[in-house]
């Protein structure tokens, strides 16, 4: 999984151009970092693939979580971004995506209580 892979994704995520992706190449490295201490296998070429958009997609919630905290929602003329929308938008995208990759990378973050009869 290269940084170049992730960011090409990334790109395709965002819909963002690379001048805008570069302001924000230190979490993509960082979301790239995250994955790779969470893959505990080497990958095949296309599990790479699917683990590099999955990346991608992570990368995106986190920025699209920051923006909106940020405030950053706005209107101008008859366009309107509402970072509330994308963010919660990110948030499914990133969930779907997390279950898809359960299988070559250990997210973990699901928790139950269970009963346990001795």
């Amino acid at each position: 999984m290269s940084l170049n892979d992730i960011i090409e994704r990334f790109t395709l995520v965002s819909g963002w151009d690379m001048q805008e992706v570069s302001r924000y190449l230190p979490v993509i490295r960082d979301c790239a970092a995250y994955f790779e201490d969470r893959i505990g296998r080497e990958l095949t070429d296309g599990e790479r693939g699917r683990a590099a958009y999955a990346c991608a997609v992570y990368a995106y919630y986190k920025i699209a979580s920051v923006c909106r905290d940020g405030g950053l929602s706005f209107k101008a003329g008859d366009v309107q971004v509402n970072m509330d929308e994308i963010c919660e938008s990110a948030r499914r995208m990133w969930e779907s995506e997390r279950r898809e990759i359960a299988d070559i990378v250990d997210i973990g973050g699901d928790f139950a209580f269970r009963s346990v009869k001795v």
